[in-house]
């Protein structure tokens, strides 16, 4: 073979050599780079992701253990309603309070917690009223009075007419 023909079958070997890595490189390497770049970027996302609930985690861990102590459990609103009504008239039953009206008020739902309402009407002495308000206002278990309306009854002046409005929050029960 003449050296012409050597430099050609080593330029021919050569380019051969080239174009086999660039085919290689294209359908081999390039896309395990891509898929372990797209990983890289996705396990970056949830890292943040994680580390951004850690923060709220940290914020809201004393909120969530003061739920936890009271002893709350996700309960359905109407049964919620009508134990909040029960309790307000067991408490005003004990105290001696003639009740004039009771109704239940509209469900309001909220992104974590539902509110129920329920509107009381009673009248008695004022210490009494004063010592069923007191038994009926609970933060510690999420059940305050929202509204309050106090008058002296018109037929006998002794009395005090209370109209309340008692609102408990609740965790409501996941709807099968």
């Amino acid at each position: 073979m003449s050296p012409r023909e050597k430099k050609l079958l080593m330029f021919l070997g050569g380019t051969l050599f080239i174009i086999v890595n660039l085919i290689a490189f294209n359908q081999v390497f390039l896309p395990r780079m891509q898929k372990a770049k797209l990983a890289k970027e996705t396990a970056e996302t949830e890292l943040e992701t994680a580390t951004n609930q850690l923060k709220l985690f940290d914020v809201y861990a004393p909120e969530m253990d003061w739920v936890e102590n009271t002893g709350t459990t996700a309960t359905d609103r109407f049964r919620a309603q009508s134990e909040l009504q029960q309790f307000l008239r067991r408490q005003a039953t004990a105290r001696k309070l003639e009740i004039r009206d009771t109704d239940i008020l509209a469900y309001a739902e909220g992104q974590h917690f539902g509110r129920v309402k329920v509107s009381f009407k009673v009248t008695g002495m004022e210490n009494q009223v004063v010592s069923w308000l007191t038994s009926i206002h609970r933060v510690e278990q999420r059940q305050v009075i929202t509204r309050l309306e106090m008058q002296p009854l018109t037929s006998d002046l002794t009395l005090i007419e209370v109209e309340v409005e008692v609102e408990k929050w609740i965790i409501p029960a996941e709807e099968v």
